[in-house]
């Protein structure tokens, strides 16, 4: 009887175990991060009273580097495809590149949790790699209906930018410049070379390191706080040069971490399930030692 009672208790426990986590991982999946707006404004605008900032129908966030060869042709195939209604961000996560950024290393591991170069992240919410990203990056775009909007009323003055805005997260500031290739003959347009972070509701921050940097241009970035969950869009995916020298079998690092947790829940379950009949035969086997034992006691 009291080994039954055991049994029902390590079931119920192990139940409640798995529930905690199944809602851990809808609360999860409500708290992922978004990007809500994106303005991009160059020097000259910025300086000007009746400046409008460009908010691209299609944002693009590159993550390449110079050691990287597929990244060449790719360099290539974006310029072709930038115009009005689509921005290129160009980011350096190598800590081999001499242009490499530590926010956007930040940005590749921790916010996207990215494992290849090149990657595209379109949109804040759709990941392309592959052989064949700029031609599906096309697609992509061709078939896209998001649409930015959280941010209004920018301004700049005397190193503080402005905005309004009712959605809480955070207004990032990107800093870009054209930056040359170390080892080709052509320049990264719009290269990430230095961010600053703002609480969104603060309606303003003070962007005077940046302006005094060398650079050609902003981004302005309003975002739901949380990681990513990108939805992968490529055709081919994940074929690329590991940003840290890892051997890795192309599985993509988007997959949802919670699900590890639930793996082992349902594995300890099934191993406590198979362990039953050894338990029941060690039970059986001293209650059988112990009775002669008792027996000769009481002679």
């Amino acid at each position: 009887m009291k080994w039954g009672v055991l049994v029902v208790f390590l079931l119920v426990a192990l139940s409640s175990t798995v529930s905690a986590n199944l809602q851990a991982g809808g609360r999860a999946s409500e708290e992922f991060g978004a990007t809500l707006d994106v303005l991009v404004v160059d020097d000259e605008c910025l300086e000007q009273v009746d400046c409008e900032a460009l908010r691209p129908v299609n944002f693009v966030e590159y993550f390449g580097a110079d050691w990287c060869e597929p990244c060449k042709v790719l360099d290539q195939d974006l310029d072709e495809l930038v115009d009005n209604d689509t921005f290129v961000m160009r980011h350096h996560p190598s800590p081999q590149d001499l242009t490499y950024n530590s926010v956007s290393n930040l940005r590749f591991n921790a916010l996207y949790r990215l494992l290849f170069l090149p990657s595209l992240v379109h949109n804040g919410d759709g990941l392309l790699t592959g052989t064949s990203q700029a031609q599906d990056l096309g697609e992509v775009m061709g078939n896209s209906t998001s649409v930015f909007e959280g941010l209004n009323g920018t301004s700049y003055s005397n190193g503080t930018l402005s905005w309004n805005t009712t959605e809480l997260g955070t207004v990032t500031v990107w800093r870009l410049n054209s930056v040359a290739h170390e080892n080709e003959p052509y320049n990264h347009s719009h290269m990430v070379i230095d961010a600053l972070h703002f609480n969104a509701t603060d309606q303003q921050g003070n962007i005077t390191e940046l302006v005094e940097m060398n650079g050609t241009g902003f981004v302005i970035m309003l975002e739901r706080d949380g990681v990513r969950n990108l939805t992968v869009k490529s055709k081919t995916p994940a074929v690329g040069l590991d940003l840290n020298e890892n051997v890795d079998d192309g599985v993509l690092s988007t997959i949802n971490s919670d699900s590890n947790g639930l793996l082992v829940v349902g594995v300890t379950i099934v191993l406590i399930f198979l362990l039953l009949p050894a338990f029941a035969m060690w039970k059986d086997a001293v209650g059988q030692q112990s009775a002669p034992s008792s027996r000769d006691e009481e002679a």
